[in-house]
């Protein structure tokens, strides 16, 4: 009997997020033949055109960057934190993904974390060598962290 592979890719906001989960996406297609591909991001990323575009379906969280804003965006932004994680767990029930991966940016924090609160299996993957700031807090959570720069090891624990 098959099962399918259930692929959850969460994060956004740039190119420099995105591609690599595109990437990421296709890979697990090409490794199992029964894989279905749910992306995870922001209506204002680069992901609300371009996932679409790849033919990967794509739901939204309703969360705003906390870094590089002012005092009050940041709080405002801040209160939207459990709205994201209701809504992150609700996507993530619905669609039942076996592994969730995090490419980073804002809108991966809330799909990671419901996922690994959820008893998923996780993992982030860090395509720079300074992590950004999600993924050095998602880093505590996760099962697994994939780095394509040996400098960015040193801001992870060197056991996931």
């Amino acid at each position: 009997m098959t099962t399918t592979m259930r692929l959850v890719v969460a994060g956004g906001g740039t190119g420099g997020h995105l591609f690599p989960g595109l990437a990421i996406a296709h890979a697990f297609e090409q490794r199992f033949s029964d894989c279905a591909v749910l992306f995870v991001g922001t209506e204002h990323g680069l992901e609300s055109r371009l996932v679409p575009e790849r033919g990967y379906p794509l739901a939204f969280v309703p969360f705003a960057r906390l870094k590089n804003t002012g005092a009050r965006e940041a709080l405002r932004n801040l209160g939207r934190v459990p709205a994201s994680l209701l809504e992150s767990r609700r996507i993530l029930s619905r669609f039942a993904p076996r592994i969730v991966v995090g490419v980073g940016g804002y809108a991966s924090g809330p799909v990671v974390l419901a996922a690994a609160l959820s008893g998923i299996p996780t993992a982030i993957c860090e395509q720079n060598s300074v992590p950004g700031l999600t993924n050095r807090i998602l880093a505590r959570v996760v099962k697994r962290i994939f780095t394509a720069f040996a400098e960015a090891a040193r801001f992870f624990p060197a056991r996931k």
